[in-house]
């Protein structure tokens, strides 16, 4: 018995552990279970009571039925021509043909002046989509011109199943903004936003992205005033920057903040492919509104002129004209444009347009197109009086603001022929910048080439790479002036470029056809082998 006694709290320890052991984890997981359940069934009280979200989300559901009945689905029906097809109408025989000149050239030119006359009866076929929002009760729709460009039947699709065909009220590509009329009653206008947007404000793209029509996205607005430069040199830009998804099919769309009202049109992306990246734009709606009044109303857009050619002063450069600040510097005066007759000269630097002051060339080009032609306007001005000294002095000039043309000649210059001349001149400097073959330009050579003539040195070959190639010097530009100074052989150019402090850039003049601009030139380590002297 004394032995069954002293086993027995032995094997009572045993049989627990054994039972710790096999029950233990599976009552730790029921456990850990139960806590679980427990908190997700607090958080999910919790956020079911919570006002604030059940507000946002039913703020958001809100502007989705406020603004979905203006937004519209546009699809784009064109008739293929030749000439929209280039050069894959042709397939790899016809091409082989056409290069070396076979018979059967004629005989496909005839058929495609055949079929051209012809080209009209053709049905449309869908070519694109895009969208757009109910501007008025007239039934003008608002989209981006990039949309219904090029389109002979244009169709627009309301919230509400129904569908009207469209004619282009009018356009103004420098901004990408189109007008459509629809012949339809009972719209529902967008309600243009009267407040600009902030960096960080909540807003909503609308429109069909990848035809998946009235579809409704959400972000903020990650920046204003952006410059894609996909307008060209005349366009227009100043863009809303947002994470709101924009997609192709989007254009045209209105984006809105949290109440429904349109701030922006959405118009692009950025993107490495031609989807969504996170990053999208839009024409601000201040913008958007003032250019489709005045489509509607006068047919155009009405934007005042100051008649020069202007570029963003580089401090740099700036320093070559004594002036330290911000301003745009005049290139050239256009011949007989309201500069020119206001005394504005090649070089003046613009500070201030009105009360405004200008830092860049863009924000003085819209500055001015918004004044009416005829409007007296007084600008700020920098003027360099003595070039010798860097000295100058700010003054300022009343200009009459002229209508900008509809279309702004640009010259360019006719360089048929390859000019051979060599020169004697020591050129190791000119070299060094570049300039492998310059001559001085005479008025036979100006004859030969059909330019007119400036005084200068002609440029026939620029090095690849080199300081002249990086500030876009280029064969048959003429080099007119250095610091101001005229110069009319390479002996003179050298010399006058070797007076100067190089390390430290050099502005120079330089023409090419017929239109002047104002390069640096800046040589590293031109310190320790350049000749100074007085200006």
């Amino acid at each position: 018995m004394a032995r069954i006694r002293w086993y027995g709290p032995a094997v009572t320890v045993l049989i627990t552990t054994l039972i710790v052991m096999i029950v233990g984890p599976n009552l730790a997981r029921r456990i850990e279970h139960a806590r679980t359940s427990e908190h997700i069934n607090l958080v999910r009280e919790s956020l079911s009571s919570n006002p604030s979200l059940a507000e946002l989300s039913d703020a958001f559901r809100k502007v989705g039925r406020v603004v979905e009945p203006s937004v519209v689905h546009i699809e784009v029906y064109t008739r293929e021509t030749p000439r929209r097809r280039g050069l894959q109408f042709f397939d790899e025989e016809d091409m082989r043909d056409w290069f070396f000149r076979q018979p059967r050239e004629r005989e496909r030119g005839q058929r495609e002046r055949e079929r051209e006359k012809f080209e009209r009866w053709n049905r449309p076929q869908q070519s694109g989509t895009g969208s757009g929002w109910v501007y008025d009760q007239e039934g003008h729709i608002v989209t981006n011109y990039h949309v219904i460009k090029d389109a002979d039947e244009i169709t627009v699709r309301f919230y509400d199943g129904s569908e009207r065909n469209a004619s282009v009220k009018g356009f103004d590509d420098r901004t990408d903004i189109a007008i459509l009329e629809v012949d339809a009653d009972g719209l529902h206008p967008a309600t243009p936003s009267r407040e600009p947007v902030e960096q960080g404000d909540i807003v909503f793209a609308f429109g069909s992205p990848f035809r998946f029509k009235f579809s409704m996205s959400q972000g903020i607005v990650s920046g204003l005033g952006r410059r894609l430069y996909i307008l060209g040199d005349h366009g227009y830009e100043r863009f809303i920057q947002t994470d709101a998804a924009i997609n192709p099919g989007n254009s045209g769309g209105p984006l809105t903040n949290i109440r429904g009202e349109v701030v922006g049109m959405n118009t692009a992306i950025a993107s490495r492919t031609v989807t969504y990246n996170g990053v999208g734009f839009a024409i601000p709606i201040d913008m958007v509104k003032d250019h489709v009044e005045q489509i509607i109303h006068e047919g155009k857009v009405i934007r005042g002129y100051l008649g020069i050619w202007i570029e963003t002063l580089d401090p740099k450069m700036a320093r070559t004209f004594g002036f330290d600040g911000e301003g745009v510097l005049v290139i050239n005066p256009i011949a007989d444009g309201p500069a020119e007759d206001a005394g504005i000269q090649r070089g003046d630097i613009i500070t201030k347009v009105g009360d405004m002051p200008v830092a860049t060339s863009h924000e003085l080009r819209e500055i001015v197109a918004g004044y009416a032609p005829d409007s007296r306007v007084t600008l700020e001005i920098y003027r360099l009086d003595d070039p010798g000294n860097m000295t100058g002095r700010t003054r300022t000039v009343e200009v009459t603001i002229a209508t900008l043309p509809d279309q702004i000649a640009q010259a360019e210059g006719d360089f048929r022929e390859s000019l051979q001349e060599e020169s004697d001149a020591d050129l190791e400097l000119l070299k060094k910048l570049g300039f492998e073959s310059v001559v001085a330009f005479t008025e036979e050579m100006a004859e030969r080439l059909e330019i007119a003539f400036t005084p200068g040195v002609f440029v026939q070959s620029i090095r690849p790479r080199s300081v002249a190639a990086t500030v876009n010097i280029e064969r048959g530009q003429i080099v007119s002036k250095v610091m101001g100074v005229p110069v009319h052989s390479v002996e003179q150019l050298a010399e006058e470029l070797a007076k100067r402090d190089l390390a430290h850039g050099v502005r120079v003049s330089v023409i090419h056809g017929g239109m002047p601009r104002f390069v640096l030139l800046e040589l590293p380590g031109a310190e320790d082998d350049q000749v100074t002297g007085p200006e």
